[in-house]
């Protein structure tokens, strides 16, 4: 059985989520028995086994990631961003209404619905072609607002190698 931290609110499900920390965050409807919650949290054992060593991973990465590496990265993203965002774009035929870097760790990146774009300077760490894939997911996005089959479609008429790129995303980027 593994240790986690138990929120109860006016929800309707469980949901299990791996915190920056590494530790196991269960919320659940106010009046579900305890029993019930640990025997989902077993039930969940093979997905907990299988995320935990990336949040691991993610969680030590974090340290390495200084307030001057930071602010390095927000620079050298101000540079690079906005002409492969301009690039891209123009083959999409799409036009964001901005562009936003921030130094998000949770996501790469975002798509608002007034079309203004928001992209992690944390990008900077990975190869050109993951930050293009980013830059072309958030610009689908100002078509198609969802995760759709018409969203993907866009997306592989723009980049048909998109999928081997996304990849590059879950590996390990170097740092300093």
């Amino acid at each position: 059985m593994y240790d986690y931290t138990l929120i109860r609110s006016k929800r309707k499900t469980i949901s299990i989520r791996i915190d920056e920390n590494c530790h196991l965050v269960v919320r659940a409807p106010l009046r579900t028995p305890k029993q019930e919650i640990d025997k989902i949290v077993s039930n969940q054992s093979g997905w907990i086994e299988k995320h935990m060593p990336e949040a691991r991973r993610r969680m030590e990465q974090s340290k390495l990631i200084t307030p001057e590496l930071m602010k390095e990265l927000v620079e050298r993203a101000k540079e690079v961003l906005p002409p492969r965002v301009e690039h891209y774009a123009k083959l999409m035929k799409v036009e964001p209404t901005g562009i936003k870097i921030t130094s998000a760790r949770k996501r790469f990146g975002s798509c608002s619905g007034k079309n203004s774009l928001c992209f992690s300077c944390l990008l900077m760490l990975y190869p050109p072609e993951a930050v293009d894939c980013v830059v072309v997911h958030e610009l689908a996005h100002i078509r198609h607002h969802d995760h759709s089959a018409a969203f993907y479609d866009f997306i592989y008429s723009v980049m048909p190698d998109y999928r081997q790129r996304e990849s590059l995303l879950r590996q390990t980027p170097s740092i300093g």
